[in-house]
């Protein structure tokens, strides 16, 4: 029995290694021996975890055979919830499985999918955040999370209504862009600003902070409120840039 424990540990060890081996293609190599480390040991919530991140990993590269994908999206799903239930109080899986459902709202087709998918990885990752309240980190990639949902269509709209300095001119559409997304713009801008206030040795929140209000500025209902949101955006730019930030190579993520 000891010997079986033993070698259960040293499978167990061996993950880490495993999933710089999966980044190098070989993929089922690795996920085959994660597999084997969940099935001697499936009350080891890092061995359910590390097998869903490698799962995830598959379907964000598009190595996935789009017969198999439903089945590989169903591993990756049933794997990190369970390290969520082994591990109740780790922000780990629950940041992971936030990730699964963020990138299946990406490649979500329905409109109403993509937002359900988002609003399941928003409500995750606010899950993570409550674990670890004191790491400007998460309140940072929260925000990030909320803007890929809203970003696009932001950046769709400005393009569609030329380089015109101001509010979107359509008021219709700046009507139903802030119904739809007007709370989460703000709930994003809170927690950038929040990580912001954190995070002081990180020029990210900043600049994270100017693009939101950019952003924000295109749904406002007036000019005076968006050359408001338009000045901050700029101030905190320049924050940035005063914090040793470089435009064009700072990722806010």
């Amino acid at each position: 029995m000891a010997a079986n424990i033993y070698s259960r540990i040293a499978l167990l060890g061996a993950v880490a290694i495993l999933l710089p081996a999966f980044a190098q293609n070989r993929g089922p190599d690795t996920i085959g021996a994660l597999q084997k480390a969940v099935d001697q040991n499936p009350s080891s919530a890092k061995a359910h975890e590390q097998l869903g991140v490698a799962l995830l990993a598959q379907i964000t590269s598009g190595n996935v055979r789009p017969s198999a994908d439903s089945d590989i999206v169903e591993r990756a799903e049933s794997h990190l919830r369970r390290a969520t239930e082994l591990a109740p109080y780790a922000s780990s899986p629950l940041m992971e499985l936030s990730d699964l459902q963020a990138a299946l709202g990406e490649r979500a087709g329905d409109p109403e999918e993509r937002s359900e998918r988002y609003k399941k990885a928003q409500d995750l990752l606010k899950q993570a955040v409550a674990l670890e309240p004191a790491k400007g980190s998460m309140y940072l990639r929260l925000a990030n999370l909320e803007r890929d949902e809203f970003g696009p269509a932001l950046q769709q709209a400005k393009a569609k209504s030329g380089s015109k300095s101001g509010p979107l001119a359509d008021a219709e559409l700046r009507r139903s862009l802030q119904e739809q997304y007007g709370a989460l713009i703000d709930d994003a801008i809170a927690n950038a600003r929040k990580a912001a206030e954190m995070a002081v040795r990180s020029p990210q929140p900043l600049l994270l902070m100017s693009r939101l209000l950019r952003e924000r500025a295109l749904v406002r209902d007036t000019p005076e409120q968006y050359a408001s949101d338009m000045h901050s955006a700029d101030d905190y730019q320049r924050q940035f840039l005063t914090a040793g930030g470089h435009l064009g190579s700072e990722n806010p993520k």
